[in-house]
């Protein structure tokens, strides 16, 4: 046996390192994915924490176990291959060699407190305001033209601009999508503001829409608070601070785009906020949801940890969808996804919006879920 359980985990497996697998020839392993297979070792938070404490273990342990591989997407594999690695795994022992790059390598899984996201690099793009609706109107209107979904804000925020640029939105297709009225007219003056030609009853009625979206966001915000079974006097009151950030927030989110794909997946006011509610130190309230889990990272990364945590999972998201288009996809429990240290579970709706995601570092909550 060229290498243990616990060797695989010591020498790649804890930090998450991508591999390149040779199999030995005619093995069961060789058989199924031929010679090479490339991805990185999956382990659930169970496997990890037994594995932390037999590393310490004098002499070493050195065991043949099945282990389980997150197959690379650069790699052409069938689907029974793929879900053979990702669900089943294969024998340690069938594997001959084993090649990866040279790179720093730290335990993320053993990290505490909070983190940061690495090796990000800004990009700043000077865009002149002038320019912004136009640049909109032509992303919206060519992944419309193809055929591809366009969100709920994004199909109000389309017409909005159609209107704007005078096009005629009382025919098909147009005037069969699923639209808000009050939105689309905001988006339309909004364009008009943008542009600074705007004036008259149009900058009234722009300020009364702009009042309305208000009263609905902090209705929302208070019916997120009554569900923590705190009055709202009683939540400034002790929880100030957190429901000072938690409106403010709320109050410039605008729904986000998580993935794009045939599959497109986004996240809307309401899930918005019931996943910071509930889930981020900064603005996590009392009551009922003391304990509930929370993000390691800081505010200002959290969506894009959303986004890279559902990104790394888009091609199973396309397909399931392809597969299933009136389901549910989910990654709970065992099935969590596993990014930089942290295991997630994630959910999703037939319509592409994003129900429910946050970290499992509450072991009471990761285990009653089960698939």
């Amino acid at each position: 046996m060229n290498f243990s359980y616990e060797e695989l985990y010591s020498m790649y497996g804890q930090f998450d390192t991508n591999i390149t697998i040779t199999f030995h020839y005619n093995s069961p392993a060789y058989k199924i994915f031929g010679s090479t297979l490339m991805g990185s070792i999956i382990y659930t938070e169970e496997d990890r924490i037994e594995l932390e404490k037999l590393l310490q273990l004098t002499p070493a342990i050195r065991s043949k176990r099945n282990v389980r591989l997150q197959p690379s997407t650069v790699i052409k594999i069938s689907e029974e291959q793929y879900e053979q690695a990702e669900r089943y795994g294969f024998l340690c022992s069938d594997i001959a060699e084993i090649l990866s790059y040279k790179r720093p390598r730290t335990n993320q899984f053993t990290e505490k407190g909070q983190k940061e996201i690495g090796n990000t690099i800004p990009v700043y793009v000077n865009i002149k305001p002038n320019e912004i609706n136009r640049l909109f109107y032509g992303f919206l209107s060519s992944r419309f033209s193809r055929g591809q979904q366009l969100s709920p804000m994004e199909i109000n925020k389309y017409l909005g601009l159609r209107k704007y640029y005078n096009e005629d939105n009382s025919q098909p297709p147009y005037s069969t999508l699923n639209q808000d009225k009050n939105e689309v007219k905001y988006y339309e003056l909004d364009a008009k503001l943008t542009d600074l030609n705007i004036e008259g009853d149009d900058i009234k009625e722009l300020g009364s829409l702009i009042a309305e979206r208000y009263i609905h966001k902090e209705k929302l915000i208070e019916d997120e608070i009554q569900k923590s079974r705190l009055k709202l006097s009683e939540a400034a009151e002790k929880y100030g601070d957190e429901l000072k950030n938690l409106r403010k927030i709320c109050h410039r989110f605008e729904e986000e785009i998580i993935l794009f794909g045939d599959k497109l997946i986004y996240l809307d006011i309401e899930r918005f906020l019931h996943i910071y509610a509930r889930h981020v130190t900064e603005t996590q309230l009392g009551g009922e949801f003391i304990g509930k889990t929370v993000f390691q990272y800081k505010f200002d990364d959290i969506m894009r940890i959303i986004k890279m945590v559902v990104e790394s999972e888009a091609d199973n998201i396309q397909q399931y969808f392809k597969d299933n288009p009136n389901g549910e996809f989910r990654r709970i429990g065992k099935r969590s996804i596993y990014f930089d240290g942290q295991y997630y579970r994630v959910e999703i709706d037939k319509a592409g919006r994003l129900l429910t995601f946050h970290p499992y570092n509450n072991n009471d909550q990761r285990d009653r879920d089960t698939e």
